[in-house]
């Protein structure tokens, strides 16, 4: 069941077994909505329709897109997105016996600095190559950085491998950013927003930001 799933999780301990809802959205939705709340315990559906969309995702039943490629939640601060982001690896990992590591830009460029090989890079290096990989907050990374002498932007590496991997084997990429079409276009330049385009299944977030207190 869910539950055991996400309790193994917190206790850090594997329970990744194949579970399929046979196409019963009802429940699929219900432990997608148990995804969210083990996040943030008082997480309220305020984007249904994305939340069927994300679940019709997962279950690849009815999805309004393209299931042969990611997603990419965009929306402006505070509107859920990374709990959406989170969940969905929790999901995918209970239905695909593999859950993704999520990565912000900012941790992505500390670890791209560190030394090639070095015991704390690792994880991202392996992360990077692997079938499913999430990227929080595209975009909030630096233009560029320097790594050992050379300047290199971390967004447009990473989408770059991620890029060739989704081209070769088929790997999903999963993210959220902040930034509109426009300015991903102006962040990144034509050929990596075109590459964005190929790779993900752009998804709105609209809302008020739910961080601030009214």
């Amino acid at each position: 069941m869910i539950d055991n799933y996400l309790k193994a999780l917190n206790a850090k301990s594997n329970y990744f077994k194949l579970r399929a809802y046979n196409g019963d959205h009802d429940k699929a939705r219900a432990a997608f909505v148990k995804c969210c709340k083990s996040i943030v315990p008082n997480w309220k559906d305020n984007n249904e329709e994305i939340t069927d969309q994300l679940v019709k995702y997962c279950i690849q039943q009815d999805f309004n897109g393209q299931l042969d490629k990611g997603i990419l939640l965009m929306g402006n601060t505070g509107v859920g997105k990374t709990v959406y982001l989170k969940a969905l690896s929790l999901m995918l990992g209970y239905l695909n016996n593999f859950k993704f590591n999520i990565y912000t830009g900012f941790e992505m460029e500390r670890l791209y600095q560190l030394e090639i090989g070095s015991e704390d890079a690792y994880p991202l290096e392996v992360a990077l190559g692997s079938k499913m990989f999430g990227i929080d907050d595209l975009g909030e990374e630096h233009t560029s950085i320097k790594r050992y002498g050379t300047e290199i932007n971390v967004g447009i590496d990473t989408i770059t491998r991620r890029h060739q991997l989704f081209t070769d084997k088929g790997y999903l990429t999963f993210a959220t950013t902040n930034l509109n079409a426009e300015m991903i276009g102006r962040k990144y330049g034509k050929r990596i927003e075109s590459r964005i385009y190929e790779m993900f299944n752009i998804i709105g977030v609209k809302g008020r930001d739910l961080r601030k207190n009214h």
